[in-house]
């Protein structure tokens, strides 16, 4: 079950909002949805339990978790939630790639 939940989290861009179009089991809406909660009640060991006991990285959670139609770290940061926003700020900027043209002079 949680091999699949790995596979399911890596293939779909999750959300806490799930509606009618998303075809969510409830284990992975119960999962989105706890992760969410701890990002916004700034529970920063509860989240780290929840992503470990979900064989979810904290990397995978900043580029896939969407709640209220935000990423994690943002719906994070806009609930004041500071331990979470430090907890997974490295690897927000991890994800950012930037592409530049280079011309030679």
């Amino acid at each position: 079950m949680k091999v699949s939940l790995v596979f399911a989290a890596a293939a779909l861009t999750l959300s806490a909002t799930a509606s009618a179009e998303h075809s969510f089991t409830p284990h992975i809406y119960n999962i989105l949805v706890a992760t969410c909660n701890h990002a916004q009640n700034d529970d920063r060991l509860g989240l780290h339990k929840t992503l470990k006991a979900n064989r979810l990285s904290k990397q995978a959670a900043v580029d896939k978790v969407v709640c209220n139609g935000q990423p994690l770290v943002t719906f994070a940061r806009n609930a004041n939630a500071d331990k979470v926003v430090d907890m997974l700020a490295p690897y927000e900027r991890r994800s950012k790639v930037s592409i530049s043209d280079v011309v030679a002079p």
